[in-house]
């Protein structure tokens, strides 16, 4: 029986002499619908290198839902080995110590205190998880103008606290850990 009904269907498209009209025009919407799916997708789909996070870490716990007040936020973060090998922003000093922007308390001083903010780039054994390393290159972010959903005192309330109590709690109940941290810091990069 189908296939007497294709037989006898205008040659337009099989099947299409028993639609409505309303069908026959969803079924050319739908086509059409389709045809432009791969320009719009093409339209909207972020470079292969772009930053995951562009978001503060309590925006990050909620699934990234983004609602902006003003302009979009710029999101091209880019990683500690990167700024060690181009030129710093304005109002930055490769030769000042890391202390001069993320202050170390006492059991710090030897290590983070006592390396310059170039230094800190560098793998270093004691920076557990590379975290002073990405607070850095995130810093430097901020300065250049790449990412402007985070600010310096953001960093610094993520270095206070960790350095203070081993973890940072973006919101309330919620722990996160060096490494977790260091996760979302490289989410923020490309």
């Amino acid at each position: 029986m189908a296939t007497e009904q294709q037989h006898d269907a205008p040659a337009g498209e099989p099947g299409e002499a028993n639609l409505s009209p309303e069908g026959t025009a969803r079924r050319r919407f739908t086509r059409a619908g389709v045809a432009a799916s791969g320009v719009l997708l093409t339209l909207h789909s972020q470079p292969g290198m772009a930053c995951e996070i562009c978001t503060t870490p309590s925006g990050y716990l909620s699934g990234g839902l983004q609602s902006f007040r003003g302009p979009q936020p710029v999101c091209a973060g880019r990683s500690p080995g990167y700024w060690k090998t181009h030129s710093w922003p304005g109002g930055t000093n490769k030769t000042q110590l890391y202390a001069k922007v993320f202050a170390c308390n006492s059991l710090n001083t030897k290590t983070y205190g006592a390396v310059t903010q170039a230094g800190i780039l560098e793998t270093k054994s004691w920076d557990r998880y590379g975290i002073g390393r990405h607070l850095m290159a995130c810093y430097l972010n901020v300065k250049a103008g790449l990412s402007t959903f985070q600010t310096v005192p953001m960093l610094q309330r993520i270095w206070n606290e960790y350095q203070a109590k081993g973890y940072y709690t973006p919101t309330a109940g919620v722990r996160w850990d060096g490494a977790k941290i260091v996760e979302y810091l490289q989410g923020t990069m490309y």
